[in-house]
């Protein structure tokens, strides 16, 4: 199985590293900057996979 960090940044920002990389989660604005995919959009790319 696969290993995956979360690491909580800024203003709802968390950084995803698995073992194909690092990439943002964020919320849209407000109240997030909208700098990455949302957890529901992460959730619903999981579910397609």
């Amino acid at each position: 199985m696969a290993t995956v960090t979360v690491q909580s940044l800024d203003n709802l920002k968390h950084s995803v590293t698995t073992e194909y990389g690092t990439f943002i989660a964020d919320e849209p604005p407000p109240p997030g900057d909208g700098a990455g995919p949302d957890p529901y959009g992460l959730l619903l790319a999981a579910l397609g996979t």
